[in-house]
């Protein structure tokens, strides 16, 4: 039951917050730890990432599959000074995403920052809950470049 903490109060602060994502991250790993089903964890672990993100990235493939982006609206898009500027964005976010998961391996007592970073940003700043691994990353470099 004490591990049962700490998530019910991130489970209290998301619904307080109106982040209905951690919200609901919250209540499926609270369920899991109070219905003994602990055995699981490891797995959602390693694999929930990959699983939300092979989610997320199949919804923004959704444009290709109803046709409001075609092949030469794509080359086109990508040639444009957005296009080229989205390329750049690809490249950091990937980047700083590979930075953000070695440095929550490595210190994962970032974890609760981070959480309540994103639970501010969502409930005062119109913030979406889809970038904690980014925040994890910008706090990485950011911890690189203020913190020797």
């Amino acid at each position: 039951m004490p591990s049962a903490l700490p998530l019910l109060l991130v489970f209290a602060a998301a619904i307080l917050s109106k982040n209905n994502l951690l919200g609901a991250a919250a209540a499926i790993v609270l369920f899991l730890d109070l219905m003994n089903l602990k055995r699981f964890l490891p797995l959602l672990q390693t694999r929930g990432l990959e699983a939300g993100l092979l989610l997320l990235t199949t919804a923004l493939m959704v444009p290709f599959a109803n046709g409001q982006v075609s092949l030469k609206s794509l080359s086109t898009a990508l040639l444009s000074p957005v296009g080229i500027l989205s390329i750049v964005g690809g490249l950091v976010g990937g980047y700083l995403n590979s930075q953000g998961l070695e440095f929550v391996a490595a210190e994962p007592s970032i974890i609760p920052g981070i959480v309540i970073g994103v639970m501010l940003s969502v409930a005062f700043f119109g913030g979406v809950s889809v970038g904690p691994v980014m925040a994890a990353g910008i706090t990485a470099l950011l911890s690189r470049l203020l913190i020797r």
